[in-house]
């Protein structure tokens, strides 16, 4: 058998090793983490350094887009072709084409303004420089229900002069406020007066609106329109007609339903094109949506592809003036 002796000097000794062995260790542990910290503090100053330049070359061609209204979604993911092809398309690609159309952006706004109820009844401009209401502006509201939030609020914030249409309500056409005017008047693709109720409604085009209420020399800055499914009468005769040409803000709700007895939300094939022919006109117009919101409610239905879709779409839009050929 072994027998350990230690005298007071050899533990003493041996204590001091320990001690000098384990500061070694940790001075050896911290020079290690300190050069990996520094590493990794160099590395991180190398990318800062680099997303610092990608971002300052990233955001002049972003100015250098704007300066030449060049901020545009030309690359059309949904871009709408001509009746030839659309006419080959299934009935699944016709309606993914058009939910999938007006549920994107074709144009950046960085200053997004909700005029109204936060709810129904608001509804957007664009207050980007190029595209905000003008002084003295001219603001055309088609589709009230009684509620005005939107257009006094249109008409307090940027002083336009703004006229409701309704033909539906039965408050008479009358001043509302020194800037916004009531008209129990319709909007329709002809000049006629229909029997929908007790007075029956008188609906008129939109140029002829313009004509007999002495704003032929004047540009309508913006045109709100949510009129139950009139708006695919409506839109193909403004584009016709030229009236849509000076418009800026064009704010919509598309109702791609139709009521035969009762209501149809996925709609045939037939109806699906001719909204898609009138979006396609609207764009080589120039008007590309900004924003988009899904309306539900009542409007959403579960398609026969399985997905959920809604058939009441509220888009807004701003000429941008990059027309193309018609």
């Amino acid at each position: 058998m072994v027998s350990l002796r230690f005298t007071k000097g050899s533990v003493c000794k041996w204590t001091v090793g320990l001690i000098g062995a384990f500061i070694f260790l940790v001075t050896v542990k911290k020079l290690a983490i300190e050069t990996k910290h520094d590493k990794e503090d160099a590395l991180s100053r190398q990318d800062y350094e680099k997303s610092r330049i990608f971002k300052e070359g990233h955001d002049k061609k972003l100015l250098k887009k704007e300066s030449d209204n060049e901020f545009i979604n030309n690359e059309d993911p949904f871009k709408i072709p001509s009746d030839d092809i659309l006419k080959k398309m299934t009935y699944e690609e016709i309606t993914s084409l058009y939910h999938g159309y007006v549920d994107n952006v074709g144009v950046l706004c960085r200053n997004i303004v909700r005029l109204g109820k936060l709810k129904d009844g608001g509804w957007e401009v664009c207050h980007d420089q190029q595209y905000r209401p003008p002084n003295n502006c001219l603001v055309y509201s088609a589709g009230i229900k009684n509620d005005f939030s939107f257009d006094d609020a249109i008409a307090k914030q940027y002083g336009c002069e703004v006229h409701s249409f309704d033909p539906s309500m039965t408050q008479k056409s009358y001043r509302r406020s020194e800037r916004v005017f009531f008209h129990r008047i319709g909007l329709s693709d002809v000049n006629v007066h229909i029997r929908a109720n007790k007075t029956g409604w008188e609906m008129r085009t939109l140029g002829a609106i313009k004509q007999e209420l002495g704003h032929a020399k004047r540009r309508v800055d913006v045109l709100k329109m949510d009129i139950e499914h009139w708006e695919w009468k409506v839109l193909p005769q403004a584009i016709a007609s030229g009236f849509l040409d000076e418009v800026t803000t064009l704010d919509l709700e598309l109702h791609s339903w139709i009521r035969n007895k009762t209501y149809i939300y996925e709609v045939p094939a037939k109806d699906y094109l001719e909204y898609l022919r009138t979006l396609r006109q609207l764009h080589q117009l120039g008007f590309r949506i900004f924003l988009t919101h899904k309306n539900l409610g009542s409007c959403q239905f579960r398609s026969r592809f399985g997905m959920m879709r809604t058939s009441c779409q509220e888009i807004a839009m701003v000429q941008t003036k990059m027309k193309t050929g018609m």
